[in-house]
């Protein structure tokens, strides 16, 4: 076979798309030179005939040579299919006696035997003059949903593997299913918060307030922008879409006052008694922005002092009941969060370089170096293990404040789509990405090179050998102390869109991901945790994919914006779909005051992203129309009076806000949100989606602090007003 087909072929196989369409309707076929090298960057090198060959020999005969695969994930119910794994033999085993047992989770325990030649045959391969066949084993069908082992032998052949049964679908709470309401709730940017005692930074303790309030308002939800790991060495790395680690919370939540060593804790009241640190600390909480450096510096210092006297009163074998409950929560996190402290204590000794820049010898958790370093410097590493302790401590209060207050969701949690590289999850699991390689979007009109995300995908090969550790445990993570979750660009469930290192997106192809499996353990997680998923659909969505969430129970995300006719005007609010999460904008869209006055464009016009005061006039041009739709919307529904002036200026745009939940309020979406910075008429945009220091992203803070915001008239206002929306249209 000539090397193009040879190529082409494993590129089918392995999940390499061979061609995609663009926003204007074109066609781009993905090249060979593009191929090669994603096959390569996976682990399958087909630059010659030779490699080619042996690439695509490997791929396809790999999985007769072993007896089960290394994970099967099936769905079990009612109306499923009769569950089932593949078993691989050697035809001449015809008379071969399978045995099999299958340990469940729940401590059930099924046996059997079975004649091989009693199986039903799924194929056939011939590989070396031996002839295999891939054989279909029945399981027990009263399997309960979970994580369960399988082992299987014959007298010559044994093997285990991970049997992962799901649900139908994912989790959708009493309310949605038998109560047919449909609720709502206040969005944050944890972050943003101010409070009469905050340290520079939103904190968990802000966000108890918060979530307090929308609960006494009638609010079923909190959310939040993803809680992840940033990089405590490179503080100003402050994007939560761009973490060092998915599994991990960024401690700087944690409210330093509430930590419960801080009452006794002498030596941190002298390192805050200070008169500079004390006007350090004065500029800081009076800044318009989060000082990430100063924030972090303050924050760790001061947690350090905490841990010591922490160690001193609960020293390692003393046996208080808060020592016990540091080493359970130890225990519990086990290798992954040894290992992600390890990270964070490396990531401080090589004095803010991540992994890909540290010496070889420390670039994987197992080398000696590396546990070298453990045993000298574990007083450090228990630090790190501190800090998670105490912010899943102080979350899990919040989470635990939301149900007694009765709300029906409680947090609302993001789950970022990647990590950076050289970040804690890409150096705890490296085998689990793909290096070399980066992911992102393909060419589109305000993109004309697409998009490079700049972080590794997960090796979706790897992945399932690895029978889906990663994902299970970030997917666990992010669900925890949370009653819905947001999957961000949920449609890399099905594909992503690669790009080869040192190209652009012009050079990308998408990639198949595993999706049916992705699905079901999303959908167990989910059941598990009780917690509702919402998957962000924006974009170019797979044909057939918003169907398939809808199957699946999950959330589709309606952003007002997006929510239009071919023509530009809006849908009506009835035009909604009923398993959606309706809001007014994202953190990547001006707020509404700012689209309102155009500030969006004027800021993307300084930043060089509106190139020339010819293309700015064309896009203000473009936004007199946007408003004028927006208003015709909002007077299709009586919600602004015929002659509320399309005119920009600040005196309408509570009128104008207010009016925008009310027509969201009125769709039949199970869930609604409301953005804090609308309810304050904020004109500063959260984040600018192609930048990184042109605009101060992820660092606005709030001009309210939240002991007011929660008293704010209209905050008030706009609860009621989408409480009788809600109530009035069920």
């Amino acid at each position: 076979m000539a090397l193009h087909e040879d190529v082409h072929r494993l590129a089918d196989l392995i999940g390499i798309e061979p061609a995609y369409w663009d926003v204007y309707g074109n066609y781009h076929e993905t090249t060979d030179e593009t191929r090669q090298t994603l096959l390569a960057a996976i682990g399958f090198p087909a630059a010659t005939d030779a490699e080619a060959a042996d690439s695509l020999a490997r791929f396809e005969n790999d999985p007769w040579l072993r007896l089960l695969e290394p994970v099967t994930v099936l769905r079990v119910g009612e109306n499923c299919l009769e569950p089932m794994v593949s078993v691989t033999l050697p035809i001449d085993d015809a008379n071969a006696i399978l045995e099999w047992v299958l340990e469940c989770e729940d401590g059930q325990r099924s046996h059997g035997k079975i004649n091989r030649s009693d199986l039903p045959i799924i194929e056939e391969r011939t590989i070396d003059t031996i002839r295999y066949a891939r054989l279909r084993l029945a399981l027990p069908r009263d399997m309960a949903c979970g994580y369960h082992h399988l082992r299987v032998k014959t007298a010559q052949h044994k093997a285990s593997c991970q049997v992962i049964a799901a649900p139908p679908s994912a989790y959708r709470p009493d309310w949605l299913v038998k109560g047919h309401r449909r609720v709502w709730g206040v969005a944050c940017q944890l972050y943003a918060l101010r409070s009469k005692n905050d340290w520079g930074i939103g904190d968990f303790s802000d966000l108890a307030i918060i979530s307090g309030a929308t609960a006494k308002l009638g609010g079923a939800a909190v959310g939040l922008s993803p809680l992840h790991a940033l990089f405590p060495g490179c503080p100003e790395r402050a994007s939560p879409y761009s973490p060092s680690s998915r599994l991990f919370i960024n401690p700087l939540y944690i409210d330093i006052t509430a930590v419960p060593e801080f009452a006794a804790c002498d030596a941190l009241r002298t390192y805050l008694s200070d008169s500079a640190l004390m006007e350090r600390k004065k500029a800081v909480v009076a800044g318009d922005q989060v000082a990430y450096s100063d924030v972090t510096a303050l924050k760790l210092k001061s947690m350090a002092f905490l841990f010591n006297d922490f160690e001193t009163a609960h020293p390692a074998g003393c046996g208080s009941d808060r020592r016990a409950a540091f080493d359970a929560f130890v225990k519990a996190g086990g290798d992954r969060l040894m290992r992600f402290a390890t990270f964070e204590a490396l990531h401080e000794h090589f004095n803010g370089c991540v992994a890909d820049q540290w010496p070889e010898e420390y670039r994987h958790p197992d080398t000696p170096q590396c546990k070298k370093f453990v045993r000298t410097h574990i007083n450090r590493i228990n630090f790190f293990i501190y800090l998670q302790w105490e912010a899943e401590r102080q979350l899990a209060a919040v989470a635990s404040h939301c149900t007694k207050d009765g709300m029906g969701i409680g947090l609302y949690r993001d789950l970022a789509v990647g990590v950076a590289p050289g970040g804690a999850d890409a150096w705890i699991d490296a085998e689990a990405f793909v290096a070399g390689v980066k992911f992102g979007a393909p060419p589109d009109p305000f993109a004309p090179a697409g998009q490079d995300w700049g972080m590794p995908p997960f090796d979706p090969i790897r992945l399932r050998e690895m029978a889906y550790a990663p994902y299970i445990d970030m997917l666990r993570s992010n669900m925890r102390h949370a009653g819905a979750v947001r999957i961000d660009h949920i449609m890399w469930i099905q594909h992503m869109f690669w790009i080869p290192h040192g190209k652009d997106g012009r050079s990308g192809a998408y990639v198949h991901y595993p999706k049916d499996d992705l699905f079901a353990i999303l959908a167990l997680e989910s059941e598990r945790n009780r917690c509702l998923v919402v998957g962000e659909d924006l974009g170019t969505v797979p044909e057939g994919f918003r169907e398939r969430m809808e199957a699946e129970g999950i959330l589709s995300y309606h952003l007002l914006h997006f929510q239009r006719h071919s023509d530009g005007l809006f849908h009506r609010p009835e035009a909604y779909r009923a398993l959606s999460l309706a809001a007014p904008a994202s953190h990547d869209l001006p707020t509404l005051a700012g689209f309102w006055m155009g500030k969006d464009l004027q800021l993307l016009a300084d930043i060089g992203l509106i190139a020339g005061d010819e293309a700015l006039e064309a896009r203000r041009s473009q936004r007199v129309r946007e408003r004028q739709l927006l208003l015709a919307a909002l007077i299709d529904q009586g919600l602004v009076d015929e002659d509320f002036s399309p005119t920009p200026n600040m005196d309408g745009v509570k009128t104008l806000i207010a009016a925008v939940h009310r027509f969201l309020a009125r769709s039949p979406a199970a869930m609604m949100m409301m953005n804090l910075e609308d309810v304050i008429a904020t004109t500063d945009q959260i984040n600018v989606p192609g930048t990184v220091d042109e605009h101060p992203n992820w660092r606005y803070r709030l001009h309210l602090d939240v002991e007011e915001l929660v008293n704010d008239p209209f905050f008030c206002e706009l609860a009621t007003a989408i409480s009788q929306e809600r109530a009035n249209r069920i």
